[in-house]
């Protein structure tokens, strides 16, 4: 057993008789039991903690999530920017990806760094303007966005996305350059782990398009029944019967004609990403009409159940929420994107392999209980 560096968390892998097992190691917060009895606005600023890089994500699906509860439904102005922060998350996560994979991909990575460090600059100071913070953001509420846009701001949201779309095009140009790939890379071509895949929306998310009670949540150690499973702090979800690949690769899969080869295919789809939401956030701003409301005020709290999908950097990403007749919360349950795709890493059979799936271990740990 030894630890593997460079991902999102803490894990260690180890091979044994049925393959290579990937044993996370970060601690469980539970954070499904600290939100129960808690208000709304609690619990969507609380879920944001469970990842220093998934903020965003989890912020979106929560609200979502009581929003569908509630029977409530945010205006255009703030549907948009709600995207356009998540889409800058996406991009902020596959940018930090990008540093810790870098090593692999590629001899000479100097300029690739530099370029993706500048990237995320301006991906941090766009989402602090949208957002409120580049990390923990507290402007993405129930009911929408709580921002108060001009033309300025717009303007200046508008030049910051072509600065980096400049900068993306250099750093594409140097990644899918295969010349500049290490032999591992160009090794991962001819390895492929995946034949189901996963993915509700392009750019958001969208609850009707999957099974909600299709997907089972189970202990890691039932697909591994070993003494060494029972250490993994992570949980294990599946589609009806199967593993899915969720994802980046897994949204192009489902919503564009990408097949590039092999697992290495997962980091061109993250490049593609990039590219495709730095465009749909330059249409989103073209769209914002500057003097209509982004956030519907005066909602009625209500018992109910509600489900917020929302497709995450790592994939598809769940909230489902119960609250009462005061509007707090009984039961809470996430199923996050690593969850799906831990199998699957595991089947790539080494290190590589599995940072190309770029798990989240700190989302995959969040939770205590399986129902």
């Amino acid at each position: 057993m030894r630890n593997i560096s460079r991902i999102g968390g803490e894990a260690e892998i180890i091979s044994s008789p049925s393959g290579l097992l990937f044993i996370a190691t970060a601690p469980v917060r539970g954070f499904e039991k600290m939100v129960e009895g808690k208000t709304p606005i609690f619990v969507v600023h609380a879920v944001t903690r469970i990842c220093g890089i998934c903020h965003t994500s989890h912020a979106i699906a929560s609200c979502e999530a009581f929003e569908h509860a509630f029977g409530i439904y945010p205006p255009r102005n703030g549907l948009l920017m709600r995207e356009a922060a998540g889409l800058l998350n996406r991009i902020q996560s596959h940018l930090l990806h990008n540093i810790m994979i870098l090593p692999d991909m590629l001899y000479k990575y100097d300029d690739a760094f530099s370029i993706t460090i500048d990237m995320l600059d301006i991906v941090n100071k766009m989402l602090t303007e949208i957002a409120g913070a580049p990390t923990h953001p507290n402007k993405i509420v129930i009911g929408g966005m709580s921002i108060e846009m001009n033309e300025s701001m717009v303007e200046r949201l508008r030049d910051s996305n072509e600065k980096m779309r400049s900068l993306f095009n250099e750093l594409k140009k140097i990644e899918t350059n295969e010349k500049k790939w290490s032999k591992i890379a160009i090794n991962a071509k001819k390895l492929e782990v995946s034949s189901r895949y996963m993915a509700t929306h392009l750019f958001y998310g969208d609850k009707y398009v999957i099974s909600i009670d299709s997907i089972k949540v189970m202990p890691y150690e039932e697909i591994h029944p070993n003494s060494v499973s029972k250490k993994s702090s992570t949980q294990i979800a599946i589609y009806g019967k199967n593993f899915v690949e969720v994802g980046p690769r897994a949204r192009l899969r489902t919503y564009r004609n990408f097949f590039y080869k092999g697992i290495v295919g997962l980091q061109i789809a993250r490049l593609e990403e990039i590219h495709l939401a730095t465009l749909r956030i330059e249409e989103i701003l073209r769209q914002i009409e500057i003097g209509e409301p982004f956030r519907t005020e005066g909602f009625m709290v209500r018992k109910g159940e509600g489900v917020g999908v929302y497709e995450a950097p790592r994939g598809t990403l769940i909230h489902k929420v119960q609250v009462d007749e005061e509007g707090r919360v009984e039961t809470y349950r996430i199923i996050v994107p690593t969850m799906f795709n831990i199998p699957l890493m595991e089947k790539t059979g080494n290190e590589f392999g599995i940072r190309l799936f770029d798990p989240c271990i700190p989302c995959a740990t969040h939770c205590i209980e399986v129902n």
